[in-house]
């Protein structure tokens, strides 16, 4: 038996030879990639009724992908109304509509093997379907139903609110969970909606007749966005969402949705202990940061990247992790702040006697990136990581729609994409040590720390003596936890 004629080892020496490969795998070179980021305005349209509409189309795959996003959310609800907004998201679609039952939607849905899903956050309420190009038409009519005339069953909504009264009884079994309310109180206080607390006795007075006001007052074209990705022809899909969408008229008692009110509350900067018997300690500290629109976010961007941004390369993942063991993990960000300020923020966990030696450390790489110019090495390391990785925001048609259908309801101006990768570039050395100097002022530090109380302020006096009053010229307040039902600080 002949063996076969293997022609590949020839065709790779012959390409090999033609390369002239070089000596050294350092001398290879490439041909650059060149990377334009899409535009808002190519992909936008806007429907009769004035909705903007985001089309992404990618022939490469047989599904369509259709967003609404609706401005409105848990800022909206009353305050003894607190929940009405999350109940809402998790009932718009599971509850059913006045024409079809929960139970039957969930049976049409899979045999389109189709999905359909709602949430409502602090902002936005949304309404996702995800269906196969060749029924996108009955996709797109119960997406429209369950939009216009949601029916809320009750019987869903009791199961809902019991799901829910579960979890709120679980506030206080972790430093994770007790920092996700202990956390926002302090910033924002009681009554902005960041730092508003659902209680047992909230959740049990949702009603469908909430649910329904909810929904009408929502829905108001000029409230909606709309992102579409996947298969399908721009063209022939406008004409199909002006039947379905565009012909959406604001029903009596819908209003056009306020702009997010930002919050009055005056922090109070301080070190803040609530208690939690576990072996490690929870430590979240937050400063006054910006906006993305503001001129110095680019120049933040890189110096919080540089500083703790959550890769291996950052300043306090090297020292606190790195070098002396503390923690598995710590970041840094600047939120962007889309309706007002946001904060700068880090956070990371560690033993509890490790606490005032981990903040002194903390501490020590804030001032020194507010003292000295960064490394020429360090600068261009997180530049090429923010560049380079840009793209990866664009990955495929549904982020590129779902990106852009986000930023307008915002209300975030276009273009921040175009210029991003340059605005990253323009960031100097000098740059990053003044909004350092501007924006990393201790003085205004809001320190939350969950965890053994009395060992963080202890501190580790065998290995790195140190009490934890020491480490910020802050007071060190205890912060009792609160009743996971009421919200009630315990003890009080």
């Amino acid at each position: 038996m002949k063996r076969p004629v293997v022609l590949i080892p020839l065709f790779l020496a012959a390409t090999l030879a033609a390369q002239q490969i070089p000596p050294r795998p350092e001398a290879l070179t490439y041909k650059p990639i060149t990377f334009l980021p899409p535009a808002a305005k190519d992909h936008k349209a806007v429907l009769k009724n004035g909705i903007p509409v985001f089309l992404v189309p990618d022939a490469a795959i047989g599904l369509v992908r259709v967003d609404l996003i609706v401005r409105g959310g848990g800022y909206l609800d009353p305050l003894e109304k607190t929940g009405v907004a999350q109940a809402f998201g998790s009932q718009w679609r599971a509850g059913g509509t006045l024409k079809t039952k929960a139970e039957d939607l969930d049976e049409q849905l899979a045999f389109l093997a189709a999905s359909l899903n709602s949430s409502c956050s602090a902002t936005q309420a949304a309404l996702r379907l995800q269906v196969l190009e060749k029924d996108l038409a009955e996709g797109l009519r119960l997406m429209r139903e369950v939009m216009s005339e949601p029916a809320f069953d009750p019987n869903r909504l009791d199961l809902m609110k019991k799901s829910m009264t579960q979890g709120i009884e679980t506030r206080n079994d972790s430093v994770q969970s007790i920092a996700t309310y202990q956390a926002p109180l302090l910033l924002y206080g009681e009554r902005h909606f960041s730092g508003r607390q659902i209680t047992a006795a909230g959740i049990e007075a949702i009603t469908p007749a909430d649910l329904k006001a909810f929904h009408v007052r929502l829905l108001h074209p000029a409230n909606m966005v709309l992102a579409v990705s996947g298969k399908f022809d721009p063209a022939a899909m406008i004409a199909v969402l002006e039947e379905s969408f565009g012909r959406l008229k604001p029903l009596p008692g819908a209003a056009v949705s306020p702009a997010v009110p930002a919050p009055d509350h005056e922090r109070k900067p301080g070190i803040y202990l609530s208690p939690k018997e576990v072996p490690q300690s929870l430590v979240f500290m937050a400063l006054p940061g910006l906006r993305r629109t503001d001129p110095d976010w680019f120049p933040a961007l890189v110096a919080n990247e540089i500083l703790g941004g959550g890769t291996m390369s950052a300043r306090l993942m090297r020292k606190l992790r790195s070098d002396e063991g503390l923690t598995y993990g710590i970041y840094s960000i600047f939120s962007q702040g889309p309706y007002f300020r946001g904060d700068w923020t880090v956070q990371f966990q560690t033993k509890n006697r490790s606490v005032a030696y981990a903040l002194r450390l903390v501490n020590e790489q804030i001032e020194r990136i507010k003292n000295e110019p960064v490394s020429d090495d360090d600068l261009k390391l997180v530049k090429g990581y923010l560049i380079d990785g840009y793209p990866d925001l664009f990955e495929n048609s549904q982020a590129v729609a779902s990106g852009f259908a986000n930023d307008a309801a915002i209300g975030w101006p276009e273009g921040y994409s175009a210029t991003f990768r340059q605005n990253v570039q323009a960031v100097t050395k000098a740059d990053i040590q003044r909004v350092a100097r501007k924006y990393f002022d201790l003085a205004k530090a809001v320190v939350f720390i969950a965890g053994n109380a009395v060992e963080a302020q202890a501190g580790d006096e065998k290995d790195h003596p140190g009490l934890l009053k020491d480490v910020l010229p802050l007071p060190v307040i205890p912060l009792p936890l609160r009743d996971p039902k009421t919200m009630k600080p315990i003890g009080q």
